[in-house]
């Protein structure tokens, strides 16, 4: 099929959006008027209010529903103001978060702001459009960024949503996803691609969604995950360099974002990085086990990140369902599980390994102390001699 030429021109839109960060008293006459609309109030675990296709193939998660007020938790949950149309007109927490919906032919406007005291500030406008009953039109506003998304329909079928992101000073960059459905229209796939302006792919795409293929589950993608990560590993350890020796490696992960890095990326530390944190003396056991500080001193000749294509769909479907249950518990124990079967790989690749080398695997950020998980796989005697040169 033919690209469609796309051209963002939405500066009446953007212009209309920016207007209600302008005049607080604005704000004050939408927050009462949507109050004096509500006829019911009620729960709901997430907006119901937010629409996008294929959301939580997306973003992850689990879908929003409603909640009866005896099961509501004013502390997660979100109130929903509804009109006699059966219409939100408004989203009230948790916290100091409220957003008004204005209501247009084919038009739907939101605007958030954060209420505490007396102190009130907008967050964003977010204006959806419609066409023939579909989502046609996503537009986002910030006040200093946001973004202006378009959807493209084939028979029914979302087949691309492009989007312009932009920032004041900055140029704006262009993206879109594009979905790809099987024979009986299930979605299958979902494809992130880096554009130009015309919506032209510039070869830079990442596959972000994938359909679980009939009769698997969680426990068998993890068992996959770990079977090919064990393969991936072993072919990798033959091409570590070996000039000199290796104190540890690390199998490394991002627990605020787990699907950013994985399948997990390979950081070995060498002894020479060690001295030098040695000899400085400040934090040593922060420094020694954190991968971007190694990395940063190393650099990317000693990291490595898999590419196979097999090990990254199984990872991908697999970072899917642990969004889907909200818990990254699945990814852990298959990183517990690599720890001693990588230790016994290393060795018996005929690595330059120091007497106390160590397997580990630790959040890129830092954010995670890895040390406990480190003392739980290492036998008293391993963990001892860390301790007594200092390196834990």
């Amino acid at each position: 099929m033919e690209q469609r030429k796309y051209k963002l021109n939405d500066e009446a839109i953007s212009e209309f959006l920016k207007s209600f960060f302008d005049k607080k008293s604005v704000w004050e006459k939408l927050r009462t008027e949507a109050r004096t609309q509500v006829v019911t109030w009620r729960w709901a675990t997430e907006s119901m209010a937010f629409e996008m296709p294929f959301a939580r193939e997306l973003y992850g998660g689990s879908s929003p529903r409603w909640v009866a007020d005896d099961r509501a938790n004013p502390t997660s949950h979100i109130r929903h103001g509804l009109d006699a149309q059966d219409r939100i007109v408004i989203e009230c927490g948790p916290g100091i978060q409220e957003t008004v919906w204005l209501y247009e032919v084919d038009r739907r406007t939101g605007v958030q702001w954060y209420v505490h005291n007396d102190d009130v500030r907008i967050g964003s406008v977010t204006q959806y459009g419609y066409q023939d009953g579909q989502l046609a039109t996503n537009h986002l506003h910030m006040g200093y960024r946001g973004a202006d998304t378009r959807m493209e329909y084939e028979d029914g079928r979302l087949l691309r949503s492009f989007s312009r992101h932009w920032q004041e000073e900055d140029e704006s960059w262009y993206s879109q996803y594009v979905f790809s459905y099987d024979a009986q229209d299930h979605l299958e796939r979902i494809v992130l691609q880096y554009t130009d302006e015309q919506g032209q792919p510039t070869g830079q795409e990442r596959l972000t969604y994938l359909r679980l293929p009939k009769g698997e589950s969680l426990a068998t993608v993890e068992a996959r995950v770990k079977s090919l990560l064990l393969q991936a590993i072993e072919t990798t350890l033959d091409n570590i360099p070996q000039e000199e020796k290796l104190y540890c490696l690390l199998l490394c992960y991002t627990h605020e974002d787990l699907g950013a890095a994985w399948p997990p990326f390979l950081v070995w530390g060498r002894e020479s990085y060690r001295q030098s944190v040695v000899e400085r003396g400040e934090d040593v056991s922060y420094y020694l086990w954190a991968p971007d500080e190694i990395r940063d001193v190393q650099g990317e000749d000693h990291e490595y990140w898999f590419d196979g294509q097999e090990l990254r769909e199984a990872c991908l479907l697999h970072a899917q369902l642990m969004d889907m249950k909200q818990s990254n518990t699945s990814a852990m124990r298959v990183l517990k599980q690599l720890v001693p079967e990588v230790l016994r790989m290393a060795k018996h690749a005929g690595l330059p390994l120091t007497d106390d080398f160590v397997v580990a695997f630790a959040d890129n950020t830092g954010e995670v102390d890895p040390l406990k998980a480190m003392k739980s796989g290492l036998d008293a005697e391993h963990w001892t001699l860390l301790k007594q040169r200092g390196y834990v």
